[in-house]
């Protein structure tokens, strides 16, 4: 008996899941950093690729509401930002980016995705979540990649950022997010959705009021309304 509530006690206090720092290669040899939260079963793994110029740190917000919720995420590192500085075994750096290099960021979101699925995870709980550039990056690597997720939510896509356009790679459903204040991302965000629609994709939208890509997080209850839409994929 004391044996079982020894263990009982044990079980109580065993601490949640601790979020880790992981990398993992690239198909074109990129050294990609990121840091992973493991879900609860049955759960979703966020996958979340910043901004131009940002680094992962600026999910912060989304992963702790994630994490409440027992949903896991993988936060990379974009090659060339934060501690993504290595390709091919040279130094990378956004700033001396082409347009074909851009485009080639989207094996960033590939690798993350393989990776998840060498650790066991379900492509079906996967969600591509991406913020400006990085939208686009997610939608392109949602296409183009071997591991197709349960869908994406994009935050203030672009019709074209760097080159990485977004168009063309609509092939999953999608929860669209942006801000009338930022005009290009909310014109190309329209766009978007009336072209998921016509090829009968599900394609949420939701009103970020302001800001641009994880700058809308500071709207009261928009992560909120983030995660209400996954339990409908």
């Amino acid at each position: 008996m004391f044996d079982l509530l020894m263990a009982a006690g044990l079980a109580l206090a065993a601490p949640a899941a601790a979020e880790s720092t992981v990398t993992f290669r690239t198909a074109d040899g990129c050294l990609i950093e990121a840091v992973f939260l493991a879900p609860a079963k049955g759960s979703y793994i966020l996958v979340n690729t910043h901004g131009l110029g940002s680094n992962r740190g600026e999910w912060g917000p989304l992963q702790a509401a994630a994490a409440r919720r027992k949903h896991g995420y993988l936060s990379l590192d974009l090659r060339g930002h934060g501690g993504s500085k290595s390709c091919g075994g040279r130094p990378a750096d956004y700033r001396r980016f082409n347009r074909a290099d851009w485009a080639a960021a989207s094996r960033d979101i590939e690798a993350a995705a393989l990776w998840l699925k060498k650790k066991g995870y379900a492509p079906g709980r996967l969600v591509f979540c991406g913020a400006s550039i990085g939208a686009n990056l997610s939608l392109k690597a949602a296409a183009e990649g071997t591991v197709k997720p349960a869908g994406v939510i994009l935050l203030s896509p672009g019709l074209d950022y760097a080159g990485v356009q977004s168009l063309p790679y609509i092939r999953t459903g999608m929860l669209i997010a942006a801000a009338a204040t930022d005009q290009y991302a909310w014109r190309s965000s329209l766009r978007l959705r009336d072209a998921a629609k016509e090829k009968k994709f599900l394609c949420d939208f939701l009103d970020g009021s302001s800001g641009h890509g994880a700058g809308m997080f500071s709207k009261p209850g928009f992560i909120a309304a983030l995660l209400d839409w996954l339990p409908g994929l």
